[in-house]
């Protein structure tokens, strides 16, 4: 009953996400200028694709970086397999839990703790959320600060963030164990559950690996905009980036549909891109990103899916 509930749920969510994404193309009025979509500049585009290859890319080398550290060294055949099947099952499903794809994954094919495999999930989560974040607060300075200012402070941040995060580690995990019972997706891990720490000197490349990954989807965007003759504040594309993905992650519904392309479609509006020229650069992106990452996900899960046995439970 309560597993019936909770697919209900999940459908309701995806069906209101699809009507939001309706009625904000509706009404930006791409329907009607269609043809602005073909005045995109192919050159652009294709270099836009190929920052969200580089984006795939930088995931599959964090997690080979993170298994090394746990001492089950992956082929980059595996690291691949694992990265890119798990876009698959992360990006259906709420909240991106389907991540535990990879925890799985590991166990299954490398014999790993499960738990080992939720530590490398943690350590890639918390920083992607953490820069996500810091980003995103950066609004607050945007007016009141010079360009130089903000990256200053925004670095500084990072790093006594970062440095909080190692020495307080203890904290945060002991927190997440006691609140394990009460997160739906968890309940089905023991309440002992040990995440396991590593040191300063491991968690270093992967933050670096992660600012690469995050960078290359903001320059994307950039490059998308551009792509249809607007030229747009990086910083503040970069604030407004973060704050529609958070957006679409605190609304649950799967690929965020909807809620993300609604709310980036405002803020470039925002910037002083026309209302149709505005959803051309979302849709755009979306496609270049989510979408295409999505079906290439579907072919990876398949694959390994057909040769490991590599499903979900």
């Amino acid at each position: 009953m309560a597993d019936n509930r909770q697919q209900l749920i999940k459908i309701a969510l995806f069906l209101a996400g699809l009507l939001i994404l309706g009625y904000v193309l509706y009404r930006s009025g791409i329907i009607e200028n269609y043809q602005v979509l073909f005045t995109v500049s192919v050159p652009l585009l294709v270099l836009a694709f190929l920052l969200s290859l580089s984006t795939i890319g930088f995931r599959i080398l964090r997690w080979k970086v993170l298994s090394s550290k746990y001492d089950t060294p992956v082929t980059w055949k595996d690291a691949s397999i694992v990265s890119i099947a798990s876009l698959f099952y992360a990006n259906i499903t709420p909240g991106k839990v389907g991540d535990l794809y990879k925890a799985y994954y590991m166990q299954k094919r490398y014999a790993m703790s499960f738990f080992d495999g939720i530590s490398m999930i943690f350590y890639e989560r918390f920083f992607e959320l953490m820069l996500l974040f810091l980003a995103a607060c950066a609004i607050v300075f945007v007016e009141l600060r010079g360009i130089t200012v903000i990256v200053l402070e925004v670095t500084a941040v990072i790093l006594i963030l970062l440095f909080t995060f190692y020495y307080k580690a203890d904290y945060f995990l002991a927190l997440m164990e006691r609140n394990s019972q009460r997160i739906p997706f968890l309940k089905k891990i023991p309440a002992d559950f040990k995440i396991r720490k590593l040191a300063f000197r491991d968690i270093v490349p992967v933050v670096l690996i992660t600012i690469l990954s995050l960078g290359s989807e903001f320059v994307r965007l950039w490059v998308v905009a551009l792509a249809f003759g607007y030229t747009l504040n990086p910083i503040l594309l970069t604030i407004f980036f973060c704050l529609s993905i958070i957006a679409g992650l605190a609304s649950q519904i799967p690929l965020g549909v909807g809620v993300m392309e609604a709310s980036l479609g405002y803020f470039l509006v925002l910037l002083g891109v026309a209302s149709a020229d505005a959803m051309a650069i979302v849709l755009t992106d979306r496609l270049l990103s989510m979408y295409f990452v999505l079906i290439l996900g579907f072919i990876f899960a398949r694959y390994a899916a057909d040769q490991y046995n590599g499903v979900p439970e």
